[in-house]
């Protein structure tokens, strides 16, 4: 069997190349820059903000684009200039704010980039820890318009599993996107948005880096389903 060069590898971040404790390795690092240095392009692909992914971004030395929020933001490489962004649904926005609070759980949002939270705690102190960006604690009540590019609901799996079910039964998928990046968190983006379709997303910005499809790579759990979806054509 002859073993083609993939063009590139989309590649996702916790959960597949950080350790348990969210560092890199070594390792890793060597790992990515061998593949880099083959001539593979190489994608990072992940639910964290550009602001979170920055750091690991510089320290593998990528240069190309990078999907951020599940495919909500890519940006077009270092530097972290937008080439394709959708923001949340307005009113769905605000009925998810609403279903944490009338159950008294943690939240977290990005705008702009920006981390903001309502509540303080264990939940939030952790969260803030493992994407290293101190946040900012706000009353969503006070913005005019909330903006999210993401949300994301902090909960056991079954509570969570009915804040997904009570908003979906109100917004159709083209308005709202959930998803679970872990059991215990349940996130949030415009509508129509999956991970998986970071290929489609940077063509359609005009990033003209990849040729045959098959030369195409993905690497991580959340990967799986849409590959089998691309291999099946």
């Amino acid at each position: 069997m002859i073993m083609v060069r993939p063009d590139a590898l989309f590649l996702d971040i916790d959960g597949t190349i950080l350790r348990t404790d969210h560092s890199l390795s070594e390792r890793v690092i060597r790992a990515v820059g061998a593949i880099r240095e083959a001539g593979t392009l190489v994608c990072p692909a992940t639910g964290r903000s550009w602001e979170a992914l920055e750091p690991l971004y510089d320290r593998l030395s990528l240069d190309g684009p990078a999907v951020c929020y599940n495919g909500a933001f890519v940006a077009e490489g270092p530097g972290g200039d937008a080439l394709f962004e959708v923001k949340m649904d307005e009113e769905a926005a605000r009925a998810a704010v609403e279903a944490a609070r009338r159950r008294g759980l943690c939240a977290a949002a990005y705008a702009g980039g920006r981390l903001m939270y309502e509540r303080e705690g264990r939940v939030m102190d952790a969260y803030r820890g493992r994407v290293g960006l101190a946040g900012e604690r706000v009353n969503f009540d006070d913005r005019a318009r909330l903006g999210f590019t993401k949300m994301i609901v902090f909960s056991s799996h079954g509570e969570l599993m009915e804040v997904k079910g009570e908003l979906e039964g109100r917004f159709p998928r083209g308005r709202l996107s959930g998803m679970f990046s872990e059991p215990e968190f349940l996130e949030l983006m415009g509508g129509g948005l999956i991970r998986g379709a970071a290929w489609w997303r940077c063509a359609a910005c005009g990033v003209s880096m990849f040729g045959d499809r098959r030369r195409l790579v993905t690497a991580g759990m959340i990967w799986r389903f849409w590959k089998r979806r691309v291999t099946a054509g």
